[in-house]
């Protein structure tokens, strides 16, 4: 059995994996979602438009006995080619597309066990010197109990 923070990250990559035209999404990143942070990634022009995922951090916060509430950030970044085009086009599909499949996050009981989940950001960012690779960015917070059973 996975830690539960592992599971809520797992079931993000289920929901972006559906990005795909046949499932009414503009592009085909739910192809290539991958775990881990953007820098830290090798990417290949021929492998975008791609979407990492990644925990930001996962903060205790209200304690009970045998119970602490947990804050989890996941960072959501989707990526494409930037070289020498026009990409904005491009990436506000990818952009609207994580904004559909992360949405259906929100619905009842999409994420078990859980006491609160928010989405936000939609950051865009554009290649810096060297960079071939544009991105966007959302971040999602959910807060969940982390409960010590003993025995």
């Amino acid at each position: 059995m996975s830690a539960k923070g592992t599971a809520l990250v797992n079931r993000i990559i289920e929901e972006l994996e559906r990005i795909r035209p046949e499932n009414g999404f503009h592009t085909s990143a739910g192809n290539k979602v991958t775990r881990g942070r953007p820098e830290s990634l090798r990417i290949n022009q021929d492998d975008l438009p791609l979407i990492s995922v990644s925990t930001s951090s996962n903060a205790p916060g209200a304690a009970k006995p045998k119970t602490v509430m947990k804050s989890r950030e996941v960072l959501v970044t989707g990526m494409v080619d930037a070289n020498d085009r026009d990409y904005e086009p491009e990436l506000d599909e990818l952009d609207e597309d994580i904004t559909m499949a992360l949405a259906s996050l929100l619905a009842m009981d999409a994420l078990p066990n859980t006491t609160n989940v928010s989405i936000s950001g939609g950051d865009y960012v554009h290649p810096e010197s060297g960079s071939n690779t544009a991105g966007v960015t959302h971040t999602i917070t959910i807060s969940y109990p982390l409960t010590k059973n003993e025995g």
